[in-house]
C-alpha cells in the first residue's frame, strides 16, 4: 500500500514561492542601492532638499523602496497565475502606479516641500521602477520557461 502526501501543487511553468522570494529580494536590493545612490547625489547637489521629510532619511528611502518591490513581486506572481500575458499587464499597472506615486510628492502639505525636493522624490520613484520592473519581468520570463 502506498501513501500519498499532498503538498502545495505547483502549476507547470510557474515559479515556486522560493523563486518568487529570491526574485523579489533581488529586485528590492538592486532598487534600494540605485535609489540611495541617486538620493545621495541629489542631496549633495541640493542639500536643502534634505529638509523635505521624505528625503531626510536614507533608511526611510530604503524602506519605501523595499515595500513596493515586494508588493510588485506579489502582483506579478498573482498575475502570472491569472493572466495569459502577465508581463504586459504588469508593466501597464506599474506605469499607472508610478504616475500615481508622483501625486503625494507634489500636493501633500509637508513642511519644506519645494519644487526641487518634490522632483527629487519623484525621480527616486522613477529610479526604483526602472530597476524593479525589468528585473521582475526578465526574472519571471526566465523562470517560467
Amino acid at each position: 500500500m502506498t501513501v500519498q502526501t499532498s503538498s502545495p501543487a505547483r502549476v507547470a511553468g510557474q515559479p515556486s514561492l522560493r523563486q518568487w522570494l529570491i526574485l523579489g529580494i533581488t529586485a528590492a536590493a538592486a532598487a534600494i542601492v540605485g535609489v540611495l545612490i541617486v538620493q545621495a547625489a541629489a542631496l549633495a547637489i541640493w542639500p536643502e532638499a534634505a529638509l523635505f521629510r521624505p528625503l531626510e532619511s536614507y533608511a526611510r528611502s530604503a524602506l519605501f523602496t523595499l515595500a513596493p518591490a515586494l508588493i510588485a513581486t506579489g502582483l506579478l506572481a498573482w498575475l502570472a497565475r491569472r493572466s495569459t500575458d502577465p508581463t504586459a499587464l504588469f508593466v501597464r499597472i506599474s506605469l499607472v502606479a508610478l504616475l500615481l506615486s508622483f501625486i503625494p510628492d507634489y500636493i501633500l502639505p509637508v513642511p519644506n516641500r519645494t519644487l526641487i525636493a518634490s522632483t527629487i522624490a519623484a525621480v527616486l520613484h522613477v529610479v526604483a521602477a526602472a530597476i524593479i520592473v525589468p528585473i521582475l519581468v526578465r526574472g519571471y520570463r526566465r523562470m517560467a520557461v
